[in-house]
C-alpha cells in the first residue's frame, strides 16, 4: 500500500489527533499513560496481542505492561502462551502456588518464550497470586506441540479414578502414542509408519473413550490436545504449508476458546501478530520461501466471538532485534514506504496507542481499509531485504482494533 502526499498527510494528522502517547515501557511503572487502552477494548472477553517480531525487548516489555493493566484493572484472569498444554499446567501450578523454579521451567520453553521479559511477567503473576489467593490469574499453554507424557499420565490417572475397569483399555490405546523423553524421536517413528492414520485414529478413539468415562472437562481437553498433536504431524511437507500451520492456527483458537468457555475467565493471549490479527486471508512472506496464505487463529476467534475478540498489534519503526537462537543481533532499518510501519513511524510522535476503531474521516477509513503490508520477522531475516519479510492479505482496519507503536527497539534478553 502506498499513499499520495495528500492521503499521507490526512492519515498522519488523524493519528496525531487521536493517538495517546506512551511514557515508558517499564512493566513496573505507573499505568496512567496506558489506561486509555481499557476504553478501546469495549466488551472484549478475549484479547490477542503480538508484534511482527519476537526479538524486541521493548515490545515484550509493553506486552508485560498490558498484561498487568488488564489483570489489575480489566478483570482478565488468564494469560495464554504459545506453548504446549502440559508445560502450561506445570507453569500454572508454579505461578499459583509459588512453588518451583520459574527460570528452570522457562528453559524448557520454545526460544521465543525463554526470555528475561517473559520471566518478569511470570514473576509478576506469581506475586499477584500471592497477594490475591482467592482470585488468581491463571496461565495456559495453547499449542498442540508437543504433547508430553504428562498429558497421558493425567488422562489415564483420571480414568483410573472414575472407571478403573476401563483404564487398561485406555493404556493400550496410548501405549505406542506416548512420546517418552524425546518428542522428535516419536515424530520420526510416527512418520515412518506405513499408515499414519492408524495412530491418529487411535488418539481419537482414546479421546472418545475418555469422554464416555468422565465428565471432568480438564481431562477431556487434555485428551484432545493429544489428538491435536497427531493431527499436526499427520501431513506431507507441501510447499504451501510445510509446517502444517493451518492445524496450528485452528488448535490455538480451539484451545483458547475452550479455556474461556470452560472457566468464564477473560483471556489475554501473548503471541505474535501473525497469529493474533484478524486475518482470514492473511499471507506470510518469509524469504526465500514463497508467500503462503491461510486463515489464522485470530480470524477463527473473531468468527466465534465476534466483537468479544479484540486484536492488538505492536509495531516498531527501526532498531535491533535478537534472533530466536540468540546467536545473532539483527539491525532493522527504518520501514520502507511499502510497509505500513512507515506511516506509523512518520507521525513525528514518540511511542503511542492508536484506536483504529475511533471516529475518523471517510478518507482515513478508505486508506485504513486498503490491503497493506506489516513487518513479519522470523528466525531467518535479511536486513538488506527488510520489506520482503512481511504479512499481507488484509488491511490495518481488518487486522487490528488497536495499535501500540514504538519508534526504536533493542534486542530481547534471552535466558542464559
Amino acid at each position: 500500500m502506498t499513499f499520495t502526499s495528500v492521503e499521507h498527510s490526512t492519515v498522519l494528522e488523524w493519528i496525531k489527533e487521536t493517538s495517546h502517547p506512551l511514557a515508558t515501557v517499564d512493566p513496573a511503572a505507573p499505568l496512567d499513560d496506558l489506561r486509555p487502552l481499557l476504553g478501546m477494548l469495549g466488551q472484549a472477553s478475549v484479547v490477542g496481542y503480538g508484534a511482527g517480531t519476537r526479538g524486541a525487548h521493548e515490545l515484550f516489555a509493553l506486552q508485560a505492561r498490558i498484561a498487568r493493566l488488564l489483570v489489575e484493572e480489566g478483570g482478565f484472569r488468564a494469560i495464554a502462551l504459545e506453548q504446549d498444554w502440559t508445560w502450561g499446567v506445570r507453569l500454572d501450578e508454579c505461578v499459583r502456588t509459588g512453588e518451583g523454579d520459574l527460570r528452570a521451567l522457562l528453559k524448557d520453553a520454545a526460544p521465543f518464550t525463554s526470555t528475561e521479559e517473559v520471566l518478569g511477567l511470570l514473576a509478576w503473576m506469581r506475586d499477584f497470586n500471592r497477594d490475591h489467593p482467592e482470585d488468581p490469574v491463571r496461565l495456559v499453554g495453547v499449542s498442540p506441540h508437543p504433547a508430553r507424557d504428562a498429558a497421558y499420565d493425567a488422562v489415564v490417572g483420571q480414568v483410573r479414578r472414575t472407571a478403573p475397569h476401563r483404564a487398561r483399555e485406555l493404556e493400550d490405546l496410548y501405549a505406542e502414542l506416548r512420546p517418552g523423553q524425546d518428542i522428535h524421536d516419536q515424530i520420526g517413528r510416527f512418520w515412518s509408519l506405513p499408515d499414519r492414520r492408524v495412530w491418529v485414529d487411535r488418539a481419537r478413539t482414546a479421546h472418545d473413550l475418555v469422554r464416555s468415562l468422565t465428565d471432568d472437562a480438564r481431562t477431556i481437553q487434555t485428551a484432545r490436545t493429544i489428538v491435536q498433536f497427531y493431527e499436526l504431524h499427520d501431513h506431507d511437507s507441501l510447499p504451501h504449508d510445510p509446517h502444517n500451520m493451518a492445524c496450528f492456527e485452528r488448535s490455538f483458537a480451539e484451545n483458547i476458546a475452550w479455556w474461556h468457555r470452560q472457566t468464564g475467565q477473560k483471556v489475554l493471549w501473548w503471541t505474535s501478530s501473525s497469529h493474533s490479527s484478524n486475518g482470514p486471508g492473511r499471507a506470510m512472506s518469509f524469504p526465500p520461501a514463497p508467500p503462503r496464505a491461510l486463515p489464522n487463529a485470530g480470524s477463527f476467534l473473531r468468527e466465534r466471538l465476534g466483537p468479544g475478540y479484540v486484536s492488538i498489534g505492536l509495531t516498531f519503526r527501526e532498531g535491533e532485534l535478537a534472533a530466536y537462537s540468540g546467536s545473532k543481533i539483527f539491525h532493522v532499518p527504518g520501514a520502507a514506504p511499502e510497509l505500513f510501519e512507515s506511516v506509523l513511524g512518520a507521525v513525528g510522535l514518540g511511542d503511542y496507542l492508536l484506536d483504529l476503531r475511533a471516529e475518523h474521516p471517510s478518507a482515513v477509513a478508505e486508506q485504513l481499509g486498503r490491503t497493506a503490508r506489516f513487518r513479519a520477522i522470523g528466525p531467518v531475516y535479511d536486513p538488506d531485504d527488510d520489506a520482503a519479510h512481511h504479512m499481507t492479505g488484509g488491511s490495518p482496519a481488518e487486522w487490528f482494533d488497536v495499535i501500540v507503536h514504538r519508534r526504536h527497539v533493542t534486542p530481547a534478553r534471552l535466558l542464559d
